[in-house]
């Protein structure tokens, strides 16, 4: 149901999550305790987040290594970078996950992009099911420039369809993608994004662009779960694509930023 004023009633799915702040990077995140990535990070006052699309995917230590060029051209530490969007060649087992997640993380830690044994970052991940990538990929990276007056930018971090802190039925809708239980999973999801971005202290309204990784036909949501919490025409982007790990089928990431560029980086 929508209520009166058009947004849709917010159900705390999760409790308040835990929001700290990373000095070297000046940014905000959601603490996700023991994870490889951070539940989503918010620019603090007087700066604003800048995010860049390579043109075209490139291999992850190419990515890094970009980066680094980059964010030294810019001036900015590298402790700046606040969020990194991957490609992977397919959904991987837990055990693949954790796998992938430490040779992802030595790069970050050596670069000191962690705040004791919590990592910050916001991160989002998906395997393509078109132009399948042959290895891990960059798609893009977020970070943090100093902006007189700026507030209230932020980024997401992908979110499948899994409650968190849980063992059993962890995965809501289990695995129903009827477009009864493609809704349950969205309204889920879309649920968890506001609920992170409320938790960061910033606007739902301010959303700039929302992002839905899943292989199933999605048009039908358009109509309901997305244009009741009005992304439906914002630039929201589906990529044909499973979530990074198997048994999931349906993730979404949000981003408030306003400056976004798009580098061919080879």
């Amino acid at each position: 149901m929508i209520p009166k004023g058009g947004m849709p009633n917010k159900k705390k799915d999760n409790p308040m999550p835990d929001v700290t702040e990373f000095k070297p990077g000046n940014y905000r995140f959601i603490v996700s305790p023991g994870g490889p990535f951070s539940s989503g990070i918010a620019a603090i006052p007087g700066y604003a987040l800048r995010r860049v699309r390579f043109a075209r995917p490139i291999p992850m230590a190419d990515g890094f290594a970009f980066i680094k060029a980059h964010l030294e051209r810019e001036g900015r530490p590298i402790t700046a970078l606040a969020a990194c969007e991957l490609r992977s060649p397919a959904a991987m087992t837990g055990e693949q996950f954790q796998a992938f997640n430490a040779e992802y993380l030595k790069t970050l830690h050596q670069w000191g992009c962690k705040a004791g044994d919590i990592n910050p970052l916001a991160r989002s991940n998906l395997a393509p099911i078109t132009e399948v990538p042959s290895e891990a990929m960059f798609f893009a990276f977020t970070y943090t420039v100093p902006e007189a007056g700026a507030s209230g930018d932020f980024l997401i971090s992908g979110k499948p369809e899994i409650r968190d802190g849980v063992t059993t039925d962890r995965i809501v809708g289990g695995r129903d993608v009827s477009l009864k239980g493609l809704e349950i999973k969205a309204r889920f999801v879309m649920n968890a994004m506001r609920e992170r971005v409320d938790a960061l202290g910033c606007k739902w309204d301010a959303v700039t662009a929302a992002q839905i990784y899943t292989v199933h036909d999605v048009r039908p949501l358009l109509d309901t779960v997305f244009a009741e919490y009005r992304v439906s025409q914002i630039g929201l982007a589906w990529y044909p694509a499973w979530p990074p790990v198997i048994g999931m089928e349906f993730e979404v990431d949000v981003r408030c930023v306003r400056t976004e560029l798009v580098i061919d980086a080879r």
